[in-house]
C-alpha cells in the first residue's frame, strides 16, 4: 500500500492542512503503515491500533507540541510517534539505536513526559496544570489514560488532587475494556467511571463511536465549552485492522514452562496457597494454573501496592500467598515490601519475572535494580533461578518454610533447558576445585558453564544471593588464586562485590575480578546484544580470564 496522505506529513502543522472528510483516509493508511513497519518486532501493536483515529483527532484540534499530550504508559502511542515526525525511522522502533517503544522526553519536543509503566500521566499532568499556574502559560494540557492503567492507585491520587485543584485541563480515558488481560475492577464492572469522575468535579463527556474521528471532533467541541477538569470517555476498539500475519513474539520459555506446572502440582496438595498478580497472569503464562484454581490465582489489576500487602494480610491470616511481580513493576512496592511482609516478619514468596536485561522495552524495563534495593532488607531471602527446573525447587522450598519472605528472581528469556540444579548452597558445575574459578549467579551460570568447557577454569555457581553464603564459599574457595565473577547486577548488589568484600577481610585470597552491570540505564536492544556489550557472555568471560 502507498500512503499517499502519510508520505507528506512531518508533523501536525502537515496534519492540519488536510480536509475533515481526508482523516478517515488517513487513519487507515496510519494503520496499515504500522502494521507494516512492525511485522517482525510487534511489541505493543494492538494497543496502539484502537487509538490510531484519537491520536489523530489530538493532534488535528489541539495544537501540539505547544499543547502538552502525556501518553499514560507509552505504549499506545505509535500512531502518535508516526504522525510527530518519527515515521521515517519507525521502523527502528524498539530496535538497537532506533526509537522507543514508549514515549521519550530526549526523543522528540512531541514527547513531553517519558513513560513505560502505567498510572502516572494524570499526577504529571497536574504538574504541567501547577507548571502553567506559576508561568503564566495559556495551553491545553492533556492526558490519555487506558481502562487498565486506570485501575493503578497513583491515578486514583491524581484525578482526586485536579478535581480538588479545579485545573483547566484534559484526562481521556481510552476505555477499550482491556488491559494486558481482561480488565478488573469496579468501575469497569458496574460502568461507573462518570459518576466517579463527576463526583470528583470534572466535567464528562462520552464518545461512543471512538474510532470515527468525527465524532471525537464533536466530543472535544462539546465538553471543550466547559472550564475547570475534564474527563472525556472515549470507547475504543483495541487492535482495530489488526492483521493476524503480522508476529507477536511470545514470552513463553522454560521458566514459565516450569512455574506452571509447579504451581499446579503444589496448589493441588495445598489448599492455603494463593497467588496474586497485578495484571500479569498472561505475561507470566499463568492462565492455565487461574483456569484450574480461579478462586485463588487473583489478578488485582496494575496495583503492586495493593497485591503486597494484601498478600501480607493473607499470610497474617494463615495463608501461603505467592506474588508474581515483574521486576521493573516491583519497584513501585518497595515500601509496602518494606513494611507491610519484611517488618511483620511475614511469609510471602515473591517470583520476580523479567529479572535482568528484558532488551526492546529499554530502561523502564529492565530488571536490574530489585536486588540492589532490597539486599539490605532484613527478614528477606533473595536467590535467582539459573533455569526452570531451579526455578521450581526454589519455590517448592520458599513455600514450605515460614521464617521470612522469599525473592526469587528468574531472567526473560529461554535458557538451556538442562539443569544442573544440585543445591540451595554453592555448587560446582565444572571441575571442582581449581586454582581459577568462575562464580556465577542467576541466568549467567549459562554463559560461565560455557566459558568453562573451553578453559581450563572451574565453575561455582550459587542460587541464593541473601543471607550470603560466605562460609560454603570460603571453604569452597580455600585454594583459589583467580576468581571471575559475573552477576546481571549492578556492582553495588552483585556477587563480585561480596567476594571482593571477603578477599579484604582475609578470608580468601583470590585476585578477584568481577563482571557485572554498569551503574547507569541501559538503552533498549535484544537481550544478547546488550549482555554481550557487557562482556556478559562467554566471549566476555573467556576474554576476562585472558587477562590472568
Amino acid at each position: 500500500m502507498k500512503y499517499p496522505l502519510l508520505s507528506n506529513i512531518d508533523g501536525p502543522k502537515d496534519l492540519k492542512r488536510l480536509a475533515p472528510a481526508q482523516l478517515p483516509t488517513l487513519a487507515e493508511e496510519v494503520r496499515f503503515f504500522i502494521q507494516n513497519e512492525t511485522q517482525t518486532k510487534a511489541g505493543h501493536i494492538k494497543s496502539s491500533l484502537g487509538v490510531v483515529e484519537l491520536s489523530i483527532a489530538l493532534h488535528y484540534y489541539f495544537n501540539t507540541p505547544e499543547d502538552i499530550l502525556i501518553w499514560d504508559v507509552g505504549h499506545q502511542a505509535y500512531a502518535h510517534k508516526v504522525l510527530t515526525g518519527r515515521r521515517e525511522s519507525f521502523s527502528t522502533n524498539r530496535k538497537k539505536g532506533g526509537i522507543a517503544g514508549f514515549t521519550r522526553r530526549s526523543e522528540s519536543e512531541y514527547d513531553p513526559f517519558g513513560a513505560g509503566h502505567s498510572s502516572t500521566s494524570i499526577s504529571a499532568l497536574a504538574g504541567f496544570c501547577q507548571a502553567d499556574q506559576l508561568s503564566g502559560k495559556q495551553r491545553q494540557n492533556i492526558a490519555v489514560i487506558g481502562d487498565g492503567a486506570l485501575t493503578g492507585g497513583m491515578a486514583f491520587e491524581g484525578l482526586n488532587y485536579i478535581g480538588e485543584q479545579a485545573y483547566d485541563c484534559w484526562v481521556i480515558l481510552n476505555d477499550n475494556q482491556s488491559s494486558i488481560d481482561a480488565n478488573i475492577g469496579a468501575l469497569q464492572a458496574f460502568n461507573s467511571y462518570q459518576d466517579w469522575a463527576k463526583s470528583m468535579g470534572f466535567s464528562v463527556g462520552v464518545v461512543e463511536q471512538g474510532n470515527s474521528i468525527s465524532a471525537l471532533a464533536d466530543g472535544f467541541k462539546s465538553l471543550g465549552k466547559n472550564k475547570g477538569p475534564k474527563f472525556l470517555i472515549v470507547r475504543t476498539q483495541k487492535a482495530l485492522g489488526f492483521e493476524m500475519q503480522v508476529s507477536e513474539a511470545s514470552s513463553s520459555s522454560p521458566f514459565q514452562s516450569a512455574l506452571r506446572d509447579k504451581l499446579i502440582s503444589i496448589m493441588q496438595a495445598d489448599p492455603n496457597l494463593v497467588v496474586l498478580s497485578p495484571a500479569m497472569l498472561a505475561g507470566a503464562g499463568l492462565h492455565d494454573v487461574q483456569r484450574k484454581f480461579p478462586d485463588r490465582v487473583l489478578d488485582v489489576g496494575i496495583a503492586e501496592q495493593h497485591a503486597v500487602t494484601m498478600a501480607a494480610a493473607l499470610a497474617a491470616a494463615g495463608f501461603k500467598p505467592i506474588v508474581h511481580l515483574y521486576s521493573t513493576f516491583a519497584q513501585r512496592a518497595l515500601d509496602q515490601i518494606i513494611h507491610d511482609v519484611a517488618l511483620q516478619k511475614l511469609a510471602v514468596t515473591f517470583l520476580i519475572d523479567r529479572a535482568g536485561l528484558v532488551g526492546a522495552d529499554g530502561p523502564t524495563h529492565h530488571g536490574n535494580f530489585d536486588q540492589a534495593m532490597l539486599s539490605s532488607i532484613p527478614n528477606l531471602r533473595i536467590g535467582m533461578a539459573a533455569d526452570g527446573h531451579a526455578l521450581a525447587e526454589m519455590l517448592d522450598w520458599a513455600v514450605n518454610q515460614n521464617e521470612d519472605s522469599v525473592w526469587i528472581r528468574y531472567a526473560k528469556e529461554a535458557v538451556p533447558e538442562e539443569s544442573k540444579w544440585r543445591s540451595y548452597r554453592p555448587h560446582w558445575w565444572l571441575n571442582q576445585g581449581r586454582k581459577k574459578v568462575i562464580l556465577s549467579y542467576g541466568a549467567m551460570a549459562h554463559p560461565a558453564q560455557a566459558a568453562a568447557e573451553e578453559s581450563d577454569w572451574s565453575h561455582l555457581h550459587i542460587p541464593i544471593y541473601k543471607p550470603f553464603p560466605e562460609g560454603d564459599l570460603a571453604e569452597q574457595l580455600k585454594d583459589c588464586e583467580a576468581l571471575i565473577c559475573v552477576d546481571e547486577n549492578p556492582f553495588e548488589a552483585s556477587v563480585g562485590a561480596r567476594m571482593k568484600a571477603m578477599k579484604a577481610r582475609g578470608i580468601i585470597h583470590a585476585v578477584v575480578r568481577s563482571i557485572h552491570l554498569p551503574d547507569e540505564f541501559i538503552a533498549h536492544a535484544d537481550r544478547k546484544t546488550l549482555l554481550e556489550e557487557r562482556s556478559l557472555s562467554k566471549e566476555g568471560i573467556l576474554a576476562l580470564s585472558q587477562e590472568f
